[in-house]
């Protein structure tokens, strides 16, 4: 019977048990970049009061048409990939301003600096048609560097609006003409000649080549800025092309977590991290990220991000919610087996209850039996010695059956009420919505440590009740400098006096007793074995233990 009650126990514990999640190099960029999320309105304020700060500095001052383009510039920077609308107002001030009106260097790099704000919100007419005014054999080297990478760019932004089309292959193919364009002019060691080239040679189909100078470029970068961020992310594409998922993840994970350092709001990231992940099925992390890309994409105000954003919503909101309703499923079964046991050891406490009364009936016969062979002969008198000695036996088992009968009791009490609490604690935080709380909480592994913990102390003590004097007794058996230490008062047994009570209980089976234990075979097989070698009887020690009286 006790062997039915600690199987029932254990196949508790192992529904109940969760499997660790391996600590990598992925999971601690995803941990990072989990963190700054949290932290994700910290920064933008930090951002926008640096902003301020510079805005504000330059309040009460009067300058010149030069300084006031300067100031314009700098702050067309700042806003670049924050600010859509503050973006675009500075640099609609320096191409209105009086310098740029009799500077056409200076309204070309202007108009050039609008068409890119332009671009990446989707503006793509606006922006074609201000870079077609503007004459590239007038300008200097450095401005038309940055005319044929912004020709380049938007070509490539119309690219991705036109993917499944047949117009997608026109715009890769002028995107390469100006790339093509800006390598003839650029300085080699600059940002724009290295994406270009790197871009321009992936397109030509040396995906290899384009991976290796990224992988030099990248390191001479710093994260949150900006350009690392770019790199990251295209490197991410190039791994992509070449069939790489792992370095692709690896790339965007780095390119997210500088976007999100640098307050950067015009990414892309975050959305193709979402994208990986619907598809690995970790829904509620796609989810995430994917509000969170949402998010930047409305502060930013870029309509091309946002459409981007649009298409993968409904796929990650409807696959989350499905999870969702599969973790409730699980719980459910959850509390369905947990309830099922419990009828199973009500079973169990009342087939005891009736063994009891059988033992009370067997004790009365035994009595009336022993008042009779008293007045028999010698072999009668032996008769009776063996009925005492099953008498004996009988009130142990009794005494036994006592002790864990309350044991237990209590113990699957306590389990009931603590399944109850969780469950109203999952409702609550599904009804709440608090999705993230419920996910940790499913997560979570305290309950079943806990329910461990309470399932070796009562079993401990419910043991040491019936056998008070056991680790003395085992001592007995033992060598005298391998002797257990026995502490004054002492409601505890190490995991190598648990095995030898469960051996004194009847169960001697190796992978009953790791089950029970929750230990491998290998290490119950252990220590059985250096037990044996410490005993002053090895081949009878175990059957001395099983010898041990209750009292």
């Amino acid at each position: 019977m006790n062997k039915l009650v600690a199987i029932a126990f254990t196949a508790l514990l192992i529904v109940a048990c969760g499997r660790p999640v391996a600590d990598t190099q992925t999971d601690r960029l995803y941990q990072t970049l989990d963190s700054l999320i949290e932290r994700h309105d910290e920064i933008v304020a930090a951002k926008e009061s640096q902003i301020m700060s510079l805005s504000k500095g330059l309040q009460g001052v009067t300058l010149t048409p030069e300084q006031e383009y300067e100031k314009n510039l700098r702050l067309y920077d700042e806003y670049l990939a924050f600010r859509f609308d503050s973006a675009f107002y500075y640099i609609n001030r320096n191409i209105q301003s009086p310098l740029a009106m009799t500077d056409a260097e200076r309204r070309a790099a202007s108009a050039i600096r609008l068409a890119h704000i332009l671009s990446v919100s989707g503006i793509f007419n606006n922006a074609r048609l201000l870079l077609d005014s503007i004459q590239p054999d007038l300008l200097s080297t450095e401005t038309r560097v940055l005319y044929y990478n912004q020709r380049a760019e938007l070509n490539l932004y119309r690219s991705e609006m036109a993917q499944y089309t047949p117009y997608f292959m026109n715009y890769i193919d002028s995107a390469q003409y100006y790339r093509q364009m800006l390598l003839q002019i650029a300085p080699k060691e600059s940002f724009e000649y290295i994406v270009s080239r790197a871009s321009y040679v992936c397109e030509q189909g040396d995906v290899e080549g384009a991976i290796r100078l990224f992988e030099e470029y990248l390191p001479t970068l710093q994260s949150g800025d900006r350009r690392y961020s770019i790199v990251a992310s295209t490197l991410a594409f190039f791994y992509w092309k070449s069939g790489q998922p792992q370095q692709q993840e690896h790339y965007l994970l780095l390119s997210a977590i500088s976007d999100l350092q640098g307050a950067i709001l015009e990414n892309n990231a975050l959305r193709e991290l979402s994208s990986i992940l619907m598809e690995r099925g970790v829904y509620e992390r796609a989810y995430r990220y994917l509000s969170r890309a949402s998010n930047d994409a409305q502060q930013y105000g870029s309509r091309l991000r946002s459409m981007q954003v649009a298409r993968l919503t409904p796929v990650i909101t409807k696959a989350y919610d499905t999870e969702r309703e599969h973790a409730l499923q699980r719980t459910n079964r959850l509390l369905t087996i947990l309830a099922s046991i419990t009828l199973l050891l009500v079973g169990l406490i009342l087939f005891n209850f009736w063994l009891l009364y059988k033992r009370r009936i067997a004790n009365r016969k035994i009595n009336q039996m022993n008042a009779v062979l008293t007045s028999q002969n010698e072999d009668m008198q032996t008769l009776n010695t063996q009925l005492s000695t099953l008498n004996t036996q009988m009130k142990e088992a009794n005494r036994i059956k006592d002790e864990y009968i309350g044991r237990f009791l209590e113990l699957c009490s306590a389990l009931i009420h603590r399944g109850e609490e969780r469950h109203k604690l999952f409702n609550r935080l599904a009804r709440d919505r608090k999705l993230e709380d419920l996910y940790a909480e499913l997560k979570s592994n305290s309950a079943i440590n806990e329910g461990i913990k309470m399932f070796h102390q009562n079993f401990d003590t419910a043991f040491l009740n019936i056998y008070p004097d056991f680790i003395g007794e085992v001592n007995r058996l033992m060598i005298h400098d391998c002797q257990f230490e026995i502490e004054e008062d002492s409601t505890k047994l190490t995991t190598e006096l648990r095995v030898l009570a469960l051996i004194r209980l009847g169960i001697v089976d190796n992978q009953k007793i790791a089950d029970i234990l929750r230990s491998s075979i290998t290490t119950i097989y252990t220590y059985r074995s250096k037990l044996k070698s410490r005993a002053l009887q090895r081949d009878t020690f175990e059957d001395d233990v099983k010898q041990i009286a209750t009292y």
